[in-house]
């Protein structure tokens, strides 16, 4: 299980630090194995940065993060190593976790040489994992700015199931895609939560979207979780104008 415990994130601006910003106030949650976890606010409520705290991308200012019971919030980053590969992120701008200089392939194979596989498996292992995401075999060795964002996005994808992760923290993964691309990806996700067991927190402004994967849905507005609960009751009862108010604006635009 993946819990936050009364974690909070301040950032400290302007000169020597006087001025601060809450982005996330004493949140807590539970992500079990399997269970897709739904986040969703508006712009600037602090749900990106509650999936980076929950990698520990970045460093709480209160509070801890429990990691199969173990508590990892403050270890260092060596003594973190053997926890990350239990916990990955994907994120909005997937070119973004690609290195510009390394084709699609090199970087899925780093993720291998990490886990010490033998070079030997690399090949049989590669193609599985492709076939899984929907990767052709014949773009794996272009670099990332000549392919389309849908195709870095099963790249990425495919990196990221090389570590057998227990739990992903998805930070908008298909809003870039065109509707095709994002149908099979939201497919193959919903699918190794179940088929795997990997716990994910989704986080979305699509709700659509979000209702259709989730089993439960938080609420996030300035930095604090308003409200949960499973993701029929969120959108068919939703108890806060708030909540009521990201509903009508999503149907607006659809």
């Amino acid at each position: 299980m993946l819990e936050l415990a009364g974690i909070s994130k301040i950032f400290r601006t302007c000169f020597m630090g006087r001025n601060q910003k809450v982005a996330v106030d004493c949140v807590s949650f539970r992500l079990k194995e399997g269970e897709i976890l739904g986040l969703v606010g508006e712009s600037g409520c602090g749900k990106s940065t509650l999936g980076r705290l929950a990698v520990r991308l970045l460093q709480p200012s209160g509070g801890c993060i429990f990691l199969d019971g173990k508590d990892v919030t403050e270890l260092s980053e060596r003594q973190f190593r053997e926890y990350r590969q239990k916990i990955q992120i994907i994120f909005q701008h997937p070119e973004s976790a690609l290195d510009p200089h390394f084709t699609l392939m090199d970087s899925i194979r780093e993720a291998f040489n990490r886990l010490s596989i033998p070079k030997s498996e690399h090949q049989t292992l590669l193609e599985q994992l492709a076939d899984e995401a929907n990767l052709p075999l014949d773009i794996i060795d272009r670099y990332p700015n000549q392919v389309s964002g849908g195709e870095i996005q099963r790249a990425v994808l495919t990196r990221v199931f090389a570590f057998k992760p227990s739990y992903l923290v998805l930070d908008e993964p298909t809003s870039m895609l065109d509707v095709s691309v994002q149908a099979h990806i939201l497919q193959l996700l919903k699918k190794k939560a179940r088929e795997d067991n990997m716990g994910m927190l989704f986080i979305s402004h699509d709700l659509e979207v979000v209702r259709a994967m989730c089993d439960r849905v938080l609420v996030m507005k300035e930095g604090r979780i308003i409200e949960e609960g499973t993701a029929d009751k969120i959108f068919t009862d939703p108890s806060t104008p708030y909540l009521h108010k990201l509903i009508a604006d999503c149907h607006d635009t659809i």
